[in-house]
């Protein structure tokens, strides 16, 4: 799997919710941790960043 970007569009697969969103901050890897993905989810709650993690994540469309 490539590296989530900021501007991405992305998805959980592994969750039915039908919510896209766009990545907007990114944390970097902490020793034995996974790197924390901000998301802001179009249709979620207005004006909230949800983190999470990487591997959960799709790519659905690619920032330029």
């Amino acid at each position: 799997m490539n590296s989530v970007k900021i501007g991405d569009l992305v998805r959980m697969p592994t969750h039915a919710t039908g919510l896209v969103g766009i990545v907007v901050d990114k944390h970097p890897r902490r020793p034995g941790g996974r790197p924390q993905i901000g998301i802001h989810w179009f249709g979620g709650q207005c004006n909230k960043v949800e983190w999470e993690p990487e591997a959960w994540l799709e790519v659905v469309s690619e920032s330029r």
